[in-house]
């Protein structure tokens, strides 16, 4: 695990605090949009490869 230090603007404090009022700690929601928005991150460079040839594999992968 790596540890990251994210300092938030003054002017973002209450609207992230007001959008994580639902989940457990501020901690978690942020931690939860960073696993959110990497999984999409991933998503969008995989669509950019070349297209695999998967005809017959059936539910090996």
């Amino acid at each position: 695990m790596t540890a990251i230090t994210l300092r938030i603007p003054d002017a973002m404090d209450q609207p992230l605090r007001d959008a994580a009022a639902d989940a457990p700690s501020l901690n978690d929601y942020i931690l939860r949009a960073v696993r959110r928005q990497m999984t999409l991150d991933a998503g969008r460079k995989l669509a950019l490869v070349a297209p695999l040839d998967l005809d017959g594999e059936g539910d090996s992968l």
